[in-house]
């Protein structure tokens, strides 16, 4: 840590021969090196972090996401969503300004949970069924935490009062369809496509209908076969971020990092009467929502709605640990991660 503030004063003092680009191209490998470093100083804590990561990870992530995944990936691959999208098109796009294939994603990411609606949205998008503008409209507001998270963890698990999980939930899809009307004005320039709904929408439906029975039909087993090897990929790589940014929380609580940072924002706040722990849980769900939600369900001192706005907030914005895992999705296309990350933190 010394020889990184070293650096630092050396770079501030030579500041006007290095050019902007370089000191951020420095930025990356000196968080590595705080991180290594983190590793090796508070190495029991990294460890344990990782093991929960893991349980986490084994325990609720896998058994829950997991079959989704295989379930979304095979219905994609039939052509069925685009059929069906046709009769939702008259609701879809008045409101949100998207097709109605887009209510599959927007559905599924209510009910299953962070990160399905992402993965549904990309994987439309690699199929073209959705143009740049519409994915990155749709992925704005389609992510959502599901229902057995805020009712079941959250309002039972942590502040243990289920009469809070349908207060909690509602806020949570009432934001989320706000910033979808929201952005239903995003990109109207580029990419612009809506149409006028008219009378014909049953006879789209039976078009549709007839080009999907024209479409050449893998069997069962190469259909399971490429579903089951897609969400495997993508649920390591879920799992990798969940245990990854465990250990991240944990090393910056360990080491005063977040200690610091909740007391300067404060030493603003206390006079308007923000208790310092619901500060501290904000600044943990910043990182990572689970963490951050249970550290404001135990916010010793707060009010109960203090705690319940920043609880709403954390699982509106989802953390970095979600934001990374929809990123790792998203990266294989074109999709901007600048309206998500907008939309999201619209959301919370």
């Amino acid at each position: 840590m010394i020889g990184l503030s070293i650096i630092c004063v050396l770079l501030v003092i030579k500041r006007k021969r290095f050019d902007v680009i370089y000191i951020k191209d420095l930025l990356i490998p000196m968080a590595c090196i705080a991180f290594i470093l983190l590793l090796v100083i508070f190495s029991k804590t990294a460890v344990n972090s990782a093991s929960k990561g893991i349980k986490l990870w084994l325990d609720i992530a896998f058994p829950s996401l997991f079959p989704f995944f295989v379930g979304v990936e095979i219905l994609n691959n039939t052509g069925l969503i685009k059929v069906i999208g046709v009769l939702l098109e008259p609701v879809m796009r008045p409101l949100f300004n998207l097709p109605g294939c887009s209510s599959f994603p927007f559905a599924m990411g209510l009910t299953s949970g962070y990160p399905v609606g992402a993965k549904i949205t990309a994987s439309m998008r690699e199929k073209e069924m959705l143009s740049k503008t519409e994915a990155e409209r749709l992925i704005a507001f389609s992510n959502n935490s599901g229902p057995l998270f805020i009712v079941g963890a959250v309002s039972v698990g942590m502040y243990n009062m289920p009469e809070l999980g349908p207060v909690l939930l509602l806020c949570h899809i009432a934001a989320c369809i706000c910033v979808g009307i929201s952005f239903r004005f995003y990109g109207r320039k580029d990419g612009f496509r809506q149409k006028a709904v008219d009378i014909s929408v049953w006879k789209k439906f039976k078009y549709e209908l007839k080009e999907l029975r024209k479409r050449p039909r893998n069997n069962l087993g190469t259909l399971l076969g490429d579903a089951v090897r897609n969400s495997v990929m993508t649920i390591l790589a879920i799992g990798g971020f969940i245990i990854l940014f465990s250990v991240i929380i944990n090393l910056l609580v360990d080491s005063g990092f977040i200690d610091m940072i909740s007391g300067f924002f404060s030493s603003i706040l206390s006079p308007f009467g923000v208790n310092p722990d619901v500060i501290n849980s904000s600044l943990c769900g910043f990182f990572e929502i689970t963490t951050g939600t249970s550290m404001a369900s135990k916010a010793a001192g707060a009010a109960l709605i203090q705690q319940l706005t920043v609880t709403s907030f954390i699982i509106g914005w989802a953390g970095l640990s979600v934001h990374s895992q929809v990123y790792s999705i998203v990266s294989k296309t074109d999709i901007s991660m600048k309206p998500y990350l907008l939309g999201k933190f619209l959301q919370g």
